[in-house]
């Protein structure tokens, strides 16, 4: 089975004056269609830096990155907004919303700016909205819902143009167990129907223990959980 994501050797340092800070230090994954790969590790272990690496927010200094088969290093600037738009979905800890647009006006943007026709693109919102629990909510603009609802419309953003990788950053941080459970429990089960992937970054035990597999980051190297990270 050929990997959704292959990375290979990444290596990403940040320069604060005349000091080298090595946030990743030779990281390699393969994940494979349907999987939910969770990532823990403490502050500043480079967890944010592999995620907008995988994102094509940033590029690495060293190594190699496929999505689908395809290098995405030798990408300018423009192929991979292109490609993130078309391939990517991301939840952070804090989705801001366009102020002046309904929940499914703002979870239809990435494919309005596809280029698909705006009624067709909210309707697809809708779809997603309702699997989350949110259909009564979709004419609501932000300011009229809670701090939860307003991440799971981040979620259905995130997961309405079916994007091949999706990046979750504490994606349940702001929803109650239950609700947050049920949520994971939709965007592994569109995983899984989609054959995308989802990285998710945690430190919620019960999101880390959804995953299909757990990896730890530290010191900026990645190995599996309760495997001994070499020095």
């Amino acid at each position: 089975m050929t990997p959704v994501i292959e990375i290979e050797a990444l290596e990403r340092t940040f320069h604060v004056g005349p000091v080298a800070i090595a946030a990743l230090r030779g990281v390699s994954l393969r994940i494979f269609p349907g999987e939910t790969v969770a990532i823990d590790g403490p502050s500043g272990s480079g967890k944010s830096t592999l995620l907008n690496l995988l994102g094509l927010l940033d590029r690495p200094d060293a190594g190699t990155y496929r999505l689908d088969g395809r290098d995405l290093g030798v990408l300018d600037d423009d192929e991979r907004t292109v490609l993130r738009n078309q391939k990517i979905g991301f939840v952070f800890q804090s989705s801001p919303m366009l102020p002046r647009l309904t929940a499914e006006e703002n979870a239809a943007v990435p494919l309005v700016y596809r280029g698909q026709r705006p009624y067709a693109a909210r309707r697809a919102a809708r779809a997603v909205l309702a699997r989350l629990g949110l259909e009564a909510f979709a004419k609501h603009r932000p300011g009229q819902l809670s701090g939860g609802q307003l991440q799971r419309v981040a979620i259905a953003r995130a997961l309405v143009g079916s994007p091949r990788l999706i990046l979750a950053d504490e994606p349940t941080a702001s929803l109650d167990p239950r609700t947050g459970a049920e949520t994971m429990r939709h965007v592994r089960d569109h995983c899984r129907d989609t054959g995308a992937v989802l990285v998710l970054i945690s430190h919620n035990p019960a999101d880390l223990a959804a995953g299909d597999r757990r990896h730890v980051l530290e010191a900026g190297r990645l190995h599996a959980a309760g495997a001994t990270v070499p020095a």
